[in-house]
């Protein structure tokens, strides 16, 4: 089962995401990276949206609405350093020629899975995840096929 199925309901497009992230962690971590930094771009202009208390910064780029004021007091600095590091793990993935390793995508979809449930936590309408729902790494598949090679 997949550890983001609290999102299924209210947020189908952050589920997809990260259940593509969590399904490639370790056959291609590169591209767990990408799909977990696309599940933080989905949160974000999800509650750009959706919270009146959050202002639009000048520019609607990751950076910018991750590093407005407003979001940044809103979220507080643990859900902020959780979303830089997926952020950053996915800059380096599609940026970089360096190797992205397994460890990297791990963190990058543990780091989501927290982002995630704080959204979930604070903002569902229907469902709340369980208290203490936690990230199992064994969920993840260790051996789905990857379709190219990075």
């Amino acid at each position: 089962m997949s550890n983001f199925a609290f999102l299924q309901a209210e947020w189908p497009a952050l589920h997809d995401a990260a259940t593509k992230a969590e399904s490639l962690a370790y056959p291609d971590a590169r591209t767990a990276c990408f799909y977990a930094r696309r599940g933080l771009e989905v949160v974000m202009h999800w509650l750009y949206k959706h919270d009146a208390s959050l202002r639009l910064p000048y520019q609607d780029n990751l950076s910018a609405l991750m590093h407005e004021p407003t979001f940044r007091n809103a979220v507080g600095p643990a859900v902020f350093a959780k979303a830089k590091v997926i952020k950053d793990l996915g800059n380096l993935a599609v940026h970089s020629h360096k190797t992205i390793r397994e460890l990297d995508a791990l963190a990058a979809v543990r780091e989501l899975f927290h982002l995630s449930y704080w959204l979930a936590h604070t903002y569902a309408r229907g469902a709340k995840p369980p208290p203490g729902l936690t990230f199992d790494p064994n969920a993840l598949p260790k051996n789905a096929p990857a379709e190219t090679e990075h």
